[in-house]
């Protein structure tokens, strides 16, 4: 639902309190009472001008000073409240205490065992390589010559002709056409043909190569040997010595502590409301 300004004819939501336009209050009791969208000002021509004529709603009854008086102090009231109620929570979180089991570490003096590192003089054995002189045989490997027989092939040509008015119709593997003549084959075509062969022949043959072999001959050298002997020397040994002394040792005691029941801080005194149970 809207309203219409008495002031300037503007059409207002039933929430405001004042004309956005004009800013009469809207709740005086100068002012027009609210008016629906529905209904319009009736208006009449005089004087070529267009006068409008709204409609009000007689508010006799109602008590303008009364409906000021609430607007204005109904918020510092509701200020208040929220204040007292904030005070109320604020106590209630921040006072009150509860006690709790607190873990403290507490310094003390005990006698302890130590054992402490002391030097002694002692006599040990101990083992020394001495060295000694002595000849070795030993086998020296020297190269000699020797003869060795091994298998090998000598090669020789041999020609070898075809004879009077014959030809080679092909060459055999090892042999090359050595004579070519110009003549007619059996087909009757005149041309060059091969009436020569030279064919490589291979001849084994034994040879004999020099080759360096190792010979193994008997010699001795002399060489330094080394035997073990037992012998003894003084040393510095060190032995552990139990003695005791005052430590400072600490241990963890349990014992009370006032702490806020709901933040868990420290607090000098103690407060305990009904519903809070110490741990």
């Amino acid at each position: 639902m809207s309203k219409i300004c008495p002031n300037c004819g503007e059409e207002i939501s039933d929430l405001k309190l004042f004309c956005p336009e004009c800013g009469v209050n809207l709740e005086s009791p100068d002012s027009g009472s609210n008016q629906s969208l529905n209904e319009k000002p009736h208006s009449y021509q005089k004087d070529d001008h267009t006068i409008k004529k709204s409609e009000y709603i007689d508010r006799s009854d109602a008590n303008p000073n009364k409906a000021t008086s609430l607007f204005t102090h109904k918020p510092i009231v509701l200020a208040i409240i929220g204040i007292c109620i904030f005070l109320i929570v604020i106590s209630l979180v921040i006072v009150p205490t509860k006690t709790i089991t607190n873990e403290v570490e507490v310094a003390y003096t005990a006698s302890e065992t130590y054992y402490e590192t002391e030097p002694y003089m002692a006599q040990e054995s101990y083992q020394e390589q001495v060295p000694y002189q002595t000849t070795e045989t030993y086998t020296d490997t020297v190269p000699v010559p020797v003869s060795v027989p091994y298998q090998d092939y000598e090669y020789s040509y041999q020609n070898s002709d075809a004879g009077t008015g014959k030809y080679y119709t092909s060459v055999p593997s090892g042999c090359v056409c050595s004579s070519n003549r110009y003549m007619y084959d059996k087909d009757g075509v005149y041309g060059a043909l091969c009436v020569q062969l030279s064919c490589k022949i291979s001849t084994p043959v034994t040879k004999y190569r020099t080759e360096m072999q190792q010979q193994s001959l008997q010699k001795e050298r002399p060489v330094t040997k080394y035997r073990t002997e037992t012998k003894t020397r003084d040393v510095t040994k060190y032995h552990d010595v139990a003695k005791t002394r005052d430590v400072m040792k600490t241990r963890i005691e349990q014992r009370p502590l006032e702490v806020n029941w709901l933040l868990g801080f420290k607090t000098p005194y103690s407060l305990h409301l009904p519903f809070i149970s110490g741990k």
